[in-house]
């Protein structure tokens, strides 16, 4: 049977993200591109003022406040500058820096993997609608927007946003609620076990788990994207 839904994971999915990338390295590197020098242990102080606010930053997604956002992210650099001593005159351009290292054209957090675009041809041509479901905060949808795939999606759910995150059932649900579409007519796929796959299951959903390093074949692996429509087959 084929579904008329399919629910895709982002991070290691849809989009590469670092495995050592870190808040505070970041940080450190939008300082250093425009001119500063943070000193060795000044990443970690800022990893850990973010770790001190993770309680502040979740009811900063679920409000969806652009504003508190983005007030939040300058809150904590300016805690971060103030702590390290770092120049506070250096805040605005600091933040613009990291803004382009994030989300402009030549990201050192985020690339589109190339089958991505070709499989959502492949799901257009067969009349099957798409989704996004992830453990993810806010910036989801900017992300999906930089690589121009957004509007392709029928919704896109950040778990940040919702207040409850894979594999817990509930993210799935809320998301074929909005989609209109039941489990029975849906698809999922990610690369994680238990928050795809398990996640996926226990909401009553198929799905299949993306191996693209180990090239795996056999039922629940596919190897790219573009082998998504041959999963079909397992549903009965």
């Amino acid at each position: 049977m084929t579904p008329r839904l399919v629910t895709f994971d982002c991070a290691g999915t849809m989009v590469g993200v670092p495995a050592d990338w870190s808040l505070g390295e970041l940080a450190a590197e939008s300082a250093r591109s425009i001119g500063l020098c943070p000193g060795p242990g000044d990443a970690a102080v800022y990893q850990r003022l973010y770790m001190s606010r993770l309680r502040e930053f979740v009811a900063v997604n679920m409000s969806r406040n652009a504003d508190l956002q983005a007030g939040f992210w300058r809150d904590l650099a300016t805690d971060w500058i103030s702590e390290t001593g770092l120049p506070m005159g250096a805040l605005d351009k600091m933040l613009a820096a990291a803004d382009e290292l994030s989300f402009g054209p030549n990201s050192i957090l985020f690339r589109l993997f190339d089958d991505v675009v070709p499989c959502l041809d492949r799901l257009d041509a067969m009349g099957i609608r798409a989704a996004v479901i992830s453990n993810w905060d806010y910036s989801l949808h900017r992300v999906l927007r930089i690589f121009g795939i957004y509007d392709r999606f029928v919704t896109v759910k950040a778990s940040l946003e919702e207040g409850v995150e894979k594999p817990d059932p509930r993210l799935f649900e809320l998301t074929l609620a909005e989609a209109g579409f039941s489990a029975a007519e849906t698809f999922h796929v990610g690369d994680d076990r238990l928050d795809d796959l398990e996640g996926a299951n226990g909401a009553g959903i198929r799905a299949a788990l993306l191996d693209r390093s180990l090239g795996r074949t056999e039922r629940p692996f596919i190897r790219s994207l573009i082998d998504l429509p041959e999963a079909f087959g397992w549903i009965d």
